[in-house]
């Protein structure tokens, strides 16, 4: 009996003796080497989410400053009723010019671009310096009325009353005696609209990091970004000016071929980089636009090595010291319906 004790008691001491060192060291390693690789896991879902919304927020700029452009090129040329447009200029306009005779002489050319400047030309540099312009990318002008009917006008601002042979270009502090026409029952006012001066452009940065002008490696906290930005006819102290609004972030570059209609069908016969003169500018019935998105942010140990194909500009290489971030191509084809519908009566 007491032997039998004694084995009962030694087995369970044996039994409770618990791991040993080496046991111990091994299952430490194996809890070790499971939590790496539950780290390294939950690492790469958070890089690979961080680069799904980079992607995400890329192709939403692109798609949205291509919708921007595309819409405003689509209207150009509206001028409500008013459709019995007179001869287009012997030069080109001044599109920072804001007096309203300036702007009545541009009605006929609702359209103006300049071709990649690698400085912005005289007399564009008397409203767009070229710390603001990125080089080599293009810069259009859109002229139109708003398809919305005004409502109080504003001093400042700037409005067209219009029926088919008449258009009357005015500010906003204009007196009622100004505003004179009427619709075909002569008897009520003829709708009054804002008279809209767009010009788009490439800028090297979003916010500037002083003034009102981009500077440099500062700018936007340190990390410059290319950013679609346009000049806005409007007011600004109860006076018309040239005030820039940033639009889309991450826009990289723009190029814009011009369909001109040389024969009055309404329909492009021909796509140049820059119409020649004037009389082409006044041709010009669609436009293909092109252009370049990049993320925001770098992607860590990328390095973009392809070329982006803008239209009759030819291809786009990034520049090294920006081939860390991802990038998109754009490209739309985008008829001006007023003036391409005015030549197909």
């Amino acid at each position: 009996m007491t032997l039998y004790k004694a084995n009962t008691f030694g087995s369970f001491a044996a039994r409770a003796a618990g791991f040993s060192l080496v046991e111990l060291m091994i299952s430490i390693t194996i809890g070790m080497l499971l939590i790496a690789g539950m780290a390294t896991l939950v690492s790469n879902n958070s890089a690979h989410r961080a680069e799904l919304e980079k992607s995400s927020r890329q192709i939403e700029n692109g798609r949205y400053a291509m919708q921007i452009l595309s819409e405003d090129l689509r209207h150009a040329g509206y001028y409500g009723e008013y459709y019995d447009l007179a001869s287009v200029p012997t030069t080109l306009p001044n599109p920072c010019s804001t007096a309203v005779a300036d702007l009545t002489a541009d009605l006929p050319l609702p359209i103006q671009g300049y071709d990649a400047p690698t400085s912005v030309p005289s007399p564009l540099a008397t409203c767009l310096s070229d710390a603001d312009h990125v080089t080599g990318t293009d810069i259009v002008v859109v002229r139109r009325a708003g398809t919305v009917v005004a409502g109080s006008l504003v001093a400042g601002r700037t409005y067209v009353q219009t029926r088919s042979d008449t258009i009357i270009l005015n500010d906003g502090s204009a007196t009622a005696a100004t505003w004179s026409l009427k619709k075909k029952d002569l008897t009520t006012a003829a709708d009054i609209r804002q008279f809209i001066v767009h010009i788009y452009f490439i800028s090297p940065c979003s916010v500037p990091a002083s003034g009102t002008s981009c500077t440099g490696a500062a700018d936007d906290g340190g990390n410059p970004i290319p950013t679609l930005k346009r000049l806005e006819l409007t007011d600004s102290g109860g006076a018309r000016s040239m005030v820039i609004v940033p639009l889309v972030e991450g826009i990289e570059n723009l190029q814009i071929d011009y369909g001109t209609d040389s024969i009055g069908t309404g329909a492009p016969n021909h796509f140049v980089m820059s119409p020649a003169d004037t009389t082409a500018w006044g041709n010009v019935v669609a436009a293909q636009v092109s252009l370049v998105a990049r993320n925001v942010d770098a992607t860590t140990g990328f390095t973009d090595s392809k070329t982006y194909d803008m239209g009759l500009a030819g291809a786009f290489t990034p520049a090294t010291a920006v081939k860390k971030y991802k990038r998109h191509a754009y490209t739309q084809l985008v008829r001006l319906e007023n003036p391409s519908a005015r030549r197909e009566q």
